[in-house]
């Protein structure tokens, strides 16, 4: 007599697509074990493989959790998530290919981010900002001379200027002396690099904008008798 195999409950999980820890069905459970025995003592390992559907957005992912039998049952193992999971949303500019000359190199800041990868994620960072300054104003030789030339050329503000210096220090201090930043800190460093990136972008988007608005036709200059009639209305 067969018997139907028991229903999971629900568990929360992040979720890609709603962006935040959802509730999630467990669709299908499927698990893979081995035992060893070197004729003192059995060792179990496995994995559990787990097929998820977020219960809001319907969005399915799969996770994977590897176990032994010694393991510390108060030190749950972490479950390994395919696709990973986002930790941050890429921005709508760079969904759409906006930015073709940093694409390559954000996508994988991206991807070294939502692996937990934090130090690459720096340096990536640090990285599509020697991209900026070498796009827009060229080699300038080193980074604050390059920073500076970009203050010169008035494609950053007085407020940008920290911020750039800021974000690349942390990159410099991830590359050279193994710093591992914060996910707070991470976090602001790439809300600079999307800052300075998008403000290319737009300046780019503006110049299209320009060129497809029709010209305001020229006004054409008045007759007398427009004239005429014009002052009989203001008396």
């Amino acid at each position: 007599m067969s018997t139907k195999p028991k229903a999971q409950k629900p568990l929360w999980s992040h979720c890609n697509e709603c962006g935040q820890e959802t509730l999630h069905k467990v669709v299908k459970l499927i698990r893979k074990s081995r035992d060893y025995d070197d004729d003192q003592y059995s060792v179990s390992v496995g994995s559990n493989w787990r097929i998820l559907q977020c219960c809001g957005c319907q969005e399915v992912s799969m996770s994977r959790t590897d176990w032994c039998s010694e393991d510390d049952p108060h030190d749950p193992a972490v479950p390994t998530y395919f696709p990973p999971r986002v930790s941050r949303r890429k921005p709508d500019w760079l969904v759409r290919g906006d930015a073709p000359s940093y694409q390559g190199l954000l996508d994988e800041v991206y991807t070294a981010l939502h692996a937990d990868s934090r130090r690459l994620a720096m340096m990536g960072a640090r990285a599509v900002i020697d991209k900026a300054i070498a796009k827009l104003v060229g080699d300038q030789g080193t980074f604050t001379q390059g920073v500076d030339a970009l203050e010169k050329a008035g494609l950053i503000g007085q407020l940008d200027k920290p911020l750039i210096v800021a974000a690349f220090d942390a990159g410099s201090a991830s590359m050279h002396r193994g710093h591992q930043p914060t996910p707070y800190s991470l976090s602001t460093v790439i809300d600079i690099v999307e800052r300075v990136v998008h403000a290319e972008v737009l300046a780019e988007k503006a110049k299209e904008l320009a060129a497809a608005t029709p010209p305001r036709p020229p006004r054409l200059p008045r007759t007398t008798k427009q004239k005429n009639t014009q002052k009989k209305g203001e008396k």
